[in-house]
């Protein structure tokens, strides 16, 4: 019996919105609104519990690489708890502001870093930077927010490196934006001289995901996004490939989200240019990801239901999920995709 591309086997990927608390305020967060909303208003204590959490790291395959995100997961009360039963089955990653990287944080996630390839624990920290000091604090609406990032980041590697291991790996992330745009060769030269495996550039991504419990954001996927502030075109092509000759000499690899994404069309999406039918989407058959409320999702606009909605727990061959990799299968793509840092550049007339 030929197996149908409705069905996928088991996810190798699970993304965990473990909260919408942030202590910084990223004026280019696609989480902005219900990070607002979250502290304002005191709904993380709504948010699932480790002990739910747990639940759900329980149900996913071994296999399955899951990451740790938010808002910002280490703010949640009870992350430890969760973070600690993940590492005891699978390999971990968590992206986090770096501000709360203090020594106890560090020495906890560090005890429970992967030790062997085949093994399960922390094999992956991102730490978001975007820039030198006075633009990143700008950027991230509070002051000081830059040298405590870089407190966290360092004594992070420090304490790797004194434990002589070779986990968890680092990589610093930061948002291609108009107001950064010379920053980003400093940036990766910094992030060479710490020792970082990956520094990875990333679109702005003009959409707002609104994660609500029960949220509803299908009609998203039809919306065009909105354009991004442009950079002259001239200015980014000499950075990026300042960027490009650079990493021939760099032991930090230098990656651009999404993925295959060429200097060419970073250049056109930065001048508005870019179409949204150059990308294609794969996560409905790789990822899953549940937010903070226990809604479960692969295209962060397309709720597939609730955690607790169906016996196998992620909804993964449910027929929510298979209708709408059938709809993928079909269109490709979807307008509101552009910009989304999980799609894959073709380039165009693929």
């Amino acid at each position: 019996m030929r197996f149908s591309p409705r069905y996928a086997f088991p996810p190798l990927h699970a993304y965990f919105e473990v909260t919408y608390r942030c202590n910084l305020r990223c004026d280019m967060c696609h989480y902005l609104e219900i990070i607002e909303d979250t502290e304002s208003n005191r709904k993380y204590k709504e948010e699932r519990s480790a002990e739910q959490v747990c639940r759900t790291i329980d149900a996913l395959p071994r296999l399955a690489a899951i990451t740790f995100t938010g808002g910002e997961a280490i703010m949640k009360h009870d992350f430890q708890e969760i973070f600690d039963h993940a590492c005891r089955k699978n390999k971990v990653h968590i992206i986090t502001n770096g501000t709360l990287l203090t020594d106890t944080v560090i020495k906890n996630l560090l005890q429970n870093r992967l030790k062997s390839i085949w093994g399960s624990g922390l094999f992956f920290i991102g730490v978001s930077l975007e820039g030198g000091e006075a633009l990143h604090d700008e950027i991230t609406q509070v002051p000081g927010s830059y040298r405590k990032t870089l407190r966290g980041l360092e004594a992070l590697i420090r304490e790797r490196n004194a434990l002589n291991s070779r986990f968890p790996k680092v990589h610093i992330t930061c948002v291609i934006g108009n107001n950064n745009v010379r920053d980003l060769v400093p940036l990766y030269e910094y992030a060479e001289s710490l020792g970082v495996e990956v520094c990875n550039f990333v679109l702005n991504n003009t959409a707002t995901y609104w994660h609500g419990k029960d949220y509803d954001q299908d009609d998203h996927l039809s919306q065009p996004t909105a354009p991004v502030e442009p950079i002259e075109p001239q200015l980014l092509r000499e950075q990026l490939d300042l960027l490009e000759a650079k990493s021939r000499g760099f032991n930090c690899q230098l990656r651009f989200s999404p993925n295959d994404i060429t200097p060419e069309e970073i250049v056109r999406y930065y001048s508005n240019e870019s179409s949204y039918k150059d990308y294609r989407c794969h996560i409905s058959w790789s990822k899953v990801a549940f937010s903070a409320y226990g809604d479960v999702h692969s295209c962060p606009h397309y709720r597939l239901g609730s955690f607790d909605d169906g016996p196998r727990g992620y909804l993964w061959n449910e027929e929510r999920s298979k209708k709408f990799r059938e709809r993928v299968m079909k269109e490709k793509i979807f307008p509101g995709c552009l910009g989304c840092c999980q799609s894959e550049y073709v380039g165009p007339g693929k």
